[in-house]
């Protein structure tokens, strides 16, 4: 794995605020946040997290169905790594959770280079991918993935 599994929360307008960074795995402790108890909404930000194994998505989702139905949950920043395990794992993404930001797989023809574009979810429909211009020139890049596949975990 890359690297433990580092929490850092902040509660912000009766929210807690969550940044993930590292690996998600067996050893993963989210007690830091179960000890804000008393919470009912929570943000996580997932840009930082290299890795997930099985053992770790067994914890996340413990961890995530710990917080009650009643929650609100949002996901924000979601690597591929992830939206891979919410595509795959049900309860990855319990049903009171939304997935605010994403990365996306992209393909650069004329640069022969691949991209990780953020998006938010309002940004894809019908799941189809959004046009999106290469960042290092002025054309149009290709999504990089099934979007069927990809984008299953839009509502």
């Amino acid at each position: 794995m890359s690297g433990s599994l580092e929490v850092k929360t902040k509660v912000v307008d009766s929210k807690v605020v969550v940044e993930l960074a590292g690996a998600i795995d067996e050893d993963a402790d989210f007690s830091k946040i179960k000890g804000l108890g008393g919470m009912h909404s929570y943000e996580f930000n997932f840009d930082n997290i290299n890795a997930i194994n099985s053992c770790g998505v067994r914890e996340w989702t413990n961890f995530v169905s710990s917080l009650g139905e009643k929650a609100e949950i949002r996901y924000l920043n979601c690597r591929q790594i992830i939206i891979e395990q919410i595509n795959m794992v049900h309860g990855f993404i319990p049903e009171n959770a939304s997935i605010e930001s994403f990365y996306a797989p992209y393909f650069c023809e004329d640069l022969d280079k691949e991209y990780k574009i953020l998006l938010k979810s309002g940004d894809v429909i019908e799941k189809k991918a959004p046009k999106v211009e290469c960042p290092d020139g002025d054309h149009e890049m290709e999504f990089d993935a099934i979007e069927g596949q990809y984008f299953n975990f839009i509502k």
